[in-house]
């Protein structure tokens, strides 16, 4: 049986001393699609000791095909003791648990826990809620957790101070921008920012716990004991590690694809980044840099620095605030820089807000980084953990 969202005390999603295998997936998206796991695990390949997840958000090249990541137990256990390397992690720690087990992110934390004998406990109550979730870490003592970009955004608006007792939590899923950082550690959050991939059984660097000692955005990270990281002269990032997985599959109209990305023990990946000796600076995605003027922009540099401008103007207030920078095509500038604002902003601010981002864009970005023009939205869109589907809201705008 496929478990539901979150990790519940009564329910064992993974037997990782076992040979079984087992496919985990959103009980909302197999509701949707009007089948269940064992049917799913009947048309992938035929493995022992696997773990089928679909990737986070993402479709297959297929249309109307999901992307399923098989990854083994062995490349699970092997992650996990280098994270709880990482962290200096033992049976004396307690993990709060606030991720879907369905992703790697929340599965990761079940591996590390049963390597280390940790114990781990429900930080989550039917859905998200950042009050709830630090009220349990107090009262269960929670050492370790892990969270996503949008958790960490939720505990800093409500203001909540970190409990005592938690140590370490590891942030991935996406980016976590400089500014988000800063606010969450003023509050005592100990946040550690990450790196991984669907593909590598959660994280492959992680700031270390050093860096907690220190004021400074942790920009380049440590690559865990268990990974290589290069780059290529295009700043394309390629992984080779024991934890990368045996293959992936997509299963469209009956019919099942199965291919194993690696080249030569190595994952290409679609990120962009500096890899220097044991440490990685990641950049941004492939397909989160354009070109305009002819001069290469980070989609997710001027978002960073569009939300210390939101800041600064108070925004993060509204209700349902979010944001997110997306490039559209443009006759004369290759792509023009589009910033999407969704939330509760009086149509009487927006000439104000529009002309207080042309201001901060002279002063912040570059010349060919600026952002042309605000798009008002009533929402983004965004997967389950809170990770921007940045095709989507590209396509929509293109619309317009």
């Amino acid at each position: 049986m496929t478990p539901g969202f979150y990790f519940d005390h009564d329910r064992r999603p993974v037997d990782w001393d076992s040979v079984s295998s087992v496919v985990l997936a959103n009980p909302e998206w197999l509701r949707r699609e009007g089948t269940d796991a064992r049917a799913i695990e009947r048309q992938l390949p035929a493995l022992d000791g696997h773990v089928w997840v679909a990737t986070s958000g993402t479709s297959g090249s297929t249309a109307g095909a999901v992307r399923w990541i098989g990854l083994s137990k062995h490349a699970f256990l092997v992650s996990a003791r280098a994270v709880n390397q990482h962290l200096s992690a033992s049976s004396s720690d307690v993990w709060a648990h606030a991720l879907p087990i369905f992703h790697v992110g929340g599965l990761g934390i079940l591996a590390r826990a049963h390597v280390s004998g940790a114990r781990v406990v429900a930080a989550i109550e039917g859905r998200w809620d950042a009050a709830l979730f630090a009220a349990t870490v107090a009262s269960s003592g929670a050492t370790l957790t892990a969270l996503v970009p949008p958790q960490v955004h939720d505990l800093v608006q409500a203001r909540l101070p970190a409990p005592p007792s938690l140590r370490a939590i590891v942030v991935g899923g996406a980016r976590l921008d400089a500014a988000l950082y800063r606010s969450a550690r003023d509050l005592g959050w100990a946040c550690l920012p990450s790196y991984g991939l669907t593909e590598t059984c959660s994280q492959v660097a992680t700031a270390s716990i050093g860096s907690l000692s220190r004021d400074e955005y942790p920009g380049a990270l440590p690559v865990l004991a268990h990974a290589e990281i290069r780059a290529d002269e295009d700043q394309r990032l390629s992984i080779r590690a024991e934890s990368l997985l045996t293959c992936a599959a997509e299963i469209a109209e009956g019919h099942v694809r199965v291919w194993d990305p690696k080249r030569d023990g190595w994952l290409e990946t679609d990120d962009l980044g500096r890899a220097s000796g044991r440490t990685v600076e990641v950049l941004g995605r492939v397909a989160e840099s354009v070109k305009v003027l002819g001069e290469m922009v980070s989609l997710t540099r001027v978002e960073e620095q569009a939300r210390i401008w939101a800041g600064q103007e108070g925004l993060q207030a509204l209700i349902g605030f979010d944001l997110a920078v997306v490039a559209l095509p443009h006759a004369r500038l290759g792509h023009e820089l589009v910033l999407a604002i969704a939330g509760a902003v009086p149509p009487d601010r927006r000439a104000t807000i529009e002309s207080s981002l042309a201001s901060f864009c002279r002063a912040a970005l570059l010349p060919y980084e600026r952002i042309q023009r605000i798009a008002w939205a009533a929402r983004l869109p965004r997967t389950p953990l809170g990770k921007l589907q940045r095709a989507a809201l590209t396509a929509d705008l293109s619309s317009l």
